[in-house]
């Protein structure tokens, strides 16, 4: 019985170190099913978007009828559409604004998280844009769900690259916002997938795309974080991720229930690797946990050697010609600062003129929830340098 034993400990401790080395938080998923979150889980979180991918029939039929069903006093979408991905597949997207605004911001989450991370600037955002008082123009705000997470479709697996994450976020831009200038902001793998457009198309930004924020993110040399743990636990989680991840594609049903069986753990991890306060809201952790569990297993091991293997060094060039905000947590132990000041050295040493670096004390990963102030009054400013120009 110890051989099949110590291989679930080492598939559980593969299934941790996975997500929690791609970006995000972790594998896994919630400590309820996956598939289902609670109102008196996710609800109290102050302006907690619901979850879009997330199943609420066991909600009373009044709630779900609600206009917004977690009763968290969000901002609904003003408008919500499925834009075809260049391979078909149909990513969830969804506006907060008038559709003439003569702005617009897209915000693009991270790795295995959805739209619902932002659901912090897409409350105060909106209502910082809404008008042109001061300097800040009125704009509206375009957020959707990159393929495989939250309520978008799932593609081939050898589509699963940041290349394709580029390709999918110019669909959504040809398609709901065919004209006017664009301010791109990306969180983690949704700041990859910014740098990526931008080594793809450079031809989009300065007349197009006319500002960028990259929020805990990095353009290359994921490969050997430390994730803040000792040698011995580095070496052990470069061994497990092999096993775990073929588990995940190959075996997702044996991992899906590796990572319910494992929750109390995960969600340590969860808070552990994403947050850098010890007293954070064990609700924020909660819904960060409800977000992971609505990505299949199988999504998650695609993406992860994309993301570490990413080599974005040629955005820099493009990314000189428009206004830029890099920012980060100063206790990320999933993309740590450093990456973040080399960002900004090498947009500086490309001529930038233009680029704004914020380090947000006390925070993790996950600082557009653990300070989510900071993270709004950054881009409302970043707007504000556009609208400038």
């Amino acid at each position: 019985m110890k051989p099949p034993q110590r291989r679930t400990v080492g598939l559980v401790g593969g299934l941790v170190g996975l997500a929690a080395a791609g970006t995000a938080v972790g594998v896994a998923a919630t400590r309820a099913a996956s598939s289902r979150v609670r109102a008196d889980k996710v609800g109290p979180v102050p302006g907690a978007l619901p979850l879009p991918a997330v199943d609420v029939t066991d909600l009373p039929a009044e709630v779900q009828r609600a206009e917004d069903p977690l009763g968290t006093g969000s901002r609904p979408a003003d408008r919500t559409a499925l834009v075809p991905a260049s391979d078909g597949v149909l990513l969830h997207v969804e506006e907060v604004g008038p559709r003439d605004a003569p702005l617009t911001v897209v915000l693009v989450h991270g790795y295995t998280l959805s739209m619902a991370s932002w659901t912090f600037q897409r409350r105060d955002l909106a209502r910082a844009l809404a008008t042109a008082n001061g300097h800040a123009p009125q704009a509206r705000i375009v957020l959707y769900d990159q393929r495989g997470h939250g309520a978008s479709g799932r593609g081939d697996a050898d589509q699963s690259t940041v290349d394709q994450l580029a390709e999918d976020l110019v669909s959504v831009l040809d398609a709901r916002v065919p004209r006017g200038p664009v301010v791109l902001v990306g969180h983690s793998m949704g700041g990859m997938t910014v740098l990526q457009l931008a080594a793809k198309r450079p031809d989009l930004f300065g007349d197009r795309v006319v500002g960028v924020g990259l929020v805990s993110t990095s353009a290359g040399g994921l490969e050997d974080l430390d994730l803040g743990l000792p040698g011995v636990l580095t070496r052990l989680r470069a061994a497990v991720f092999p096993v775990a991840g073929f588990v995940m594609r190959h075996r997702p049903s044996f991992a899906e229930w590796v990572r319910r069986s494992a929750a109390d753990v995960v969600s340590w991890a969860t808070k552990a690797l994403s947050f850098a306060q010890d007293d954070v809201d064990p609700r924020l952790v909660d819904y960060v946990d409800a977000m992971i569990g609505g990505t299949p297993v199988e999504v998650i091991a695609e993406f992860y050697p994309a993301i570490v293997g990413l080599d974005a060094e040629a955005a820099i060039e493009p990314l000189a010609h428009v206004p830029v905000l890099v920012l980060t947590g100063d206790e990320d132990k999933l993309i740590p600062q450093g990456h973040s000041d080399r960002l900004v050295a090498e947009l500086t040493a490309a001529g930038a003129r233009d680029v704004r670096y914020r380090v947000v004390p006390h925070s993790g990963h996950l600082v557009l929830l653990e300070h989510p102030d900071a993270v709004t009054e950054a881009i409302t400013e970043l707007v504000r340098r556009v609208a400038a120009r």
